[in-house]
């Protein structure tokens, strides 16, 4: 049988319907792949809620498209009926190939056209039968995907109401609590630490009305482990988050701690993949915000958008960066993750039709998290010096040789650019919070998960190193008749005691929350500095001269030293906690770091073995 002019003319003929049910069992066929890994304890980060629906609905669409380009074809070229279908088959096959780890995508490729050329001849002798098959299992396959998609976002709606009516009744007068996370910001480049460029104006103006930490820590120098120390108030060791794997559901939150004092609860999560509803921080939250409903989203939870656009972009995207225009203006990549600017409407807009209770927001800004694309603004706020041609490996996520700090000058001018934009959008939300009369009686906390590295030592972005510059973050704290303003904390606090300083600021009572207030530096007339433990997990993709490509790494500070444990590469490091900021020295060899170390292997041991015994506690 020839396709002809008149089948697709004519509403599609015998082969759109045919594309439109291919696209439909291609993506329930992905979607048993999805539900598959969400029953095994390896989390697969990056999915909306609504991939359920999304994934069929997008696939369904794809093959529509690829049907009508084969009738296209057929205008010119004589396409028989059951090739044309074989084509079809063999690309629905493809997809959920794609998505099997073990399987080379080019074995794939060579199975799926098998699966093609095997469907064109079956069909060759039953076409009239496969099309009234196609014909009546049509309306409920797609019936099926929109009974998902109100299931899904029902769902979430009937949930939302239910836990709001189920809320117990705060305390009169109970505060409303406002945690704002700006991910991959670190301390060294804000001018409300001391920094050159004027990065921060709108943090600086804030900090006359709170208390400002100067050495603030994070508990882990990537966003889950950081946002799950900060949400349960333990150390990461003892929660046992690592990458693929979710906070444990028998760690009570502070989102948990909050609504059973009669908080709303909220999140607008711009940090989709490391900080939304896979990484098991929605528990708590009444109102979870992370995954838009739209064709982007939808198409990165298919195997289209997670095996066939990457490597378009891997290989497109330094191929463009490397003309010498691109590389002067250095325009970055479009930014995939909502802007600050939609994180606070998305908030704004939920304050505005809430019920008038005492909330507890968490918002993530990812501004300045890399790919960096502030607006065009702050592009080239801040210009280097350059001293050299600009080293491409620089932009890439793992790069092939080893960098120094001028490979990495115009990154960096970004990178600070996008945080001088973060701060504008900051200062812009809280005059909006203050126009609505919220900011009063407000605890407003404001910090990082962790920092950026560039190249000081080697090393490009986060995750793969212990070094102050990836572990200091700031902190701002304001509650106006409660917390101090215009005051400066020089001791060293973990973000680990967060949770426990809210609770301790809010009235009510319930559970003791890990950790130890940091409220003490302005109740007690000053404090004991916290005890800094860090880790991070092994990366084995990551360069060898990367310190976790062999191992995990763990870290401590106190009275002065901080002391980090590469197993893997059989080093430890020491270093001048006050002196040496940049961490330039290590001090391990001398001879008074000699008689330090074993005072700091041993405290080390405590810290990870007391939380190796406090995981196990809780299976």
């Amino acid at each position: 049988m020839v396709l002809r002019s008149s089948d697709f003319r004519d509403g599609g003929g015998p082969l759109l319907p045919l594309a439109l049910w291919v696209g439909l069992v291609a993506g329930f066929a992905e979607l048993a792949k999805v539900a598959v890994e969400l029953v095994v304890p390896y989390c697969a980060f990056g999915r909306s809620r609504d991939a359920v629906w999304m994934i069929p609905a997008f696939d369904a669409g794809l093959f529509l498209v690829i049907g009508v380009v084969l009738a296209l074809i057929a205008r010119w070229v004589r396409l028989s009926w059951h090739l044309a279908a074989g084509i079809l088959v063999g690309l629905g096959a493809l997809l959920p190939l794609l998505l099997i780890q073990w399987l080379h995508p080019l074995a794939a490729v060579v199975v799926a056209t098998g699966v093609g050329v095997q469907a064109g001849r079956w069909l060759s002798s039953r076409g009239p039968a496969a099309r009234r098959w196609v014909s009546r299992s049509l309306p409920w396959l797609a019936g099926s995907v929109g009974v998902l998609a109100v299931l899904s976002v029902g769902w979430r709606v009937v949930r939302e109401h239910w836990m709001a009516h189920t809320r117990p009744v705060a305390q009169a007068g109970a505060p409303n609590v406002l945690l704002l996370i700006l991910d991959t910001v670190r301390a060294a480049d804000l001018s409300l630490y001391g920094y050159a460029r004027p990065t921060t104006p709108e943090l600086e103006q804030f900090a006359q009305r709170a208390t400002v930490f100067d050495h603030t820590f994070s508990a882990a120098p990537w966003t889950t482990p950081s946002h799950a120390s900060i949400f349960t108030g333990h150390w990461v060791p003892e929660l046992g988050v690592r990458w693929g794997y979710a906070l444990d559901s028998s760690w009570p939150t502070l989102a948990e701690a909050l609504r059973a004092r009669g908080y709303a609860t909220a999140a607008f999560v711009a940090n989709q993949v490391y900080a939304g509803w896979e990484s098991g921080f929605s528990r708590g939250f009444e109102h979870f915000h992370d995954y838009p409903i739209s064709l982007r989203v939808a198409a990165e939870a298919t195997a289209f958008g997670r095996k066939l656009y990457p490597p378009f972009r891997t290989l497109a995207a330094p191929t463009l960066n490397r003309l010498p225009v691109l590389w002067r203006l250095r325009l970055p990549l479009p930014r995939r993750n909502p802007s600050a600017d939609q994180v606070n409407g998305a908030f704004l807009a939920w304050l505005d039709r809430s019920p008038r209770a005492p909330f507890f927001v968490f918002l993530n800004f990812m501004d300045a998290h890399g790919p960096f694309s502030p607006p065009d603004s702050f592009l080239n706020r801040f210009q280097s010096t350059r001293i050299r041609p600009p080293n491409p490996e620089a932009w890439q996520d793992t790069p092939k040789v080893p960098l120094a700090p001028t490979d990495a000058r115009r990154k960096q001018d970004i990178y600070d650019g996008s945080i001088a934009y973060l701060d504008s959008q900051l200062g812009q939300l809280l005059r909006d919070l203050e126009r609505r009369g919220f900011l009063d009686n407000t605890l407003v906390v404001v910090t990082a998960d962790h920092g950026e590295e560039f190249a000081e030592h080697r090393v490009i972005g986060h995750g793969h190193t212990l070094y102050r510059l990836v572990l200091r973050v700031p902190l701002l704290i304001s509650f106006p008749g409660h917390v101090p303003e215009g005051r400066r904390v020089a001791g060293e606090v973990s973000l680990r005691n967060l949770g426990a300083t809210v609770l301790d600021l809010v009235p009510g009572s319930g559970p003791a929350f890990p950790g130890r207030s940091i409220a003490r530096f302005w109740t007690e007339g000053g404090g004991a500095a916290d005890t800094i433990v860090a880790s991070t997990d092994h990366d084995p993709t990551a360069p060898a001269w990367y310190p976790n490509s062999k191992s995990d790494l763990t870290s401590i500070a106190f009275d002065g030293w901080h002391y980090i444990q590469n197993p893997g590469h059989g080093t430890e490091e020491l270093y001048d906690f006050e002196h040496d900021v940049l961490e330039r020295w290590n001090l391990a060899g001398t001879d008074s770091g000699q008689r330090l170390l074993p005072q700091y292997r041993a405290a080390l041991h405590a810290a990870i073995g007391a939380s190796d015994s406090a995981r196990l506690a809780a299976r």
